[in-house]
């Protein structure tokens, strides 16, 4: 059973991931040639990138069936993090330029798979109309 402070700690993660990806998104598509020069991306998966931090930040914005889309932002990150270490060799801290946010998007990502999205969410509004 959760407690009410589980619940508001669950929904504050799924706000702040899910506002993170929903500007991630639209920084994409504001101009989607200069996001995939600027991440080393074709232009493609520059948009594929661009959809799925925009359907993954909603869905773990409502609470709608959390853990995939949260899974799927996490591997997102993980790519993102493998960018910025293999390939631009940059340093940890993101004032430097570095992918400290990105890990800590991915960890946040991680509760809700691993917690999902508490009771102030739509999954949780379904399963009560279902019973």
């Amino acid at each position: 059973m959760a407690t009410a402070a589980h619940d508001l700690l669950l929904l504050l993660v799924r706000i702040v991931v899910g506002a993170a990806f929903v500007a991630g998104a639209r920084t994409a598509f504001t101009d989607t040639r200069k996001f995939a020069t600027r991440n080393s991306l074709p232009l493609p998966l520059a948009y594929f990138v661009g959809t799925a931090e925009l359907l993954g930040g909603i869905g773990v914005l409502l609470g709608l069936l959390s853990p995939l889309p949260a899974a799927g932002l996490m591997l997102l990150m993980l790519g993102t993090m493998s960018i910025h270490i293999f390939r631009w060799r940059s340093p940890y801290w993101a004032s430097e330029g570095g992918w400290e946010y990105d890990l800590m998007l991915f960890t946040l990502s991680g509760v809700i798979v691993c917690f999902g999205p508490g009771d102030l969410s739509l999954d949780a509004l379904i399963a009560q109309l279902r019973h």
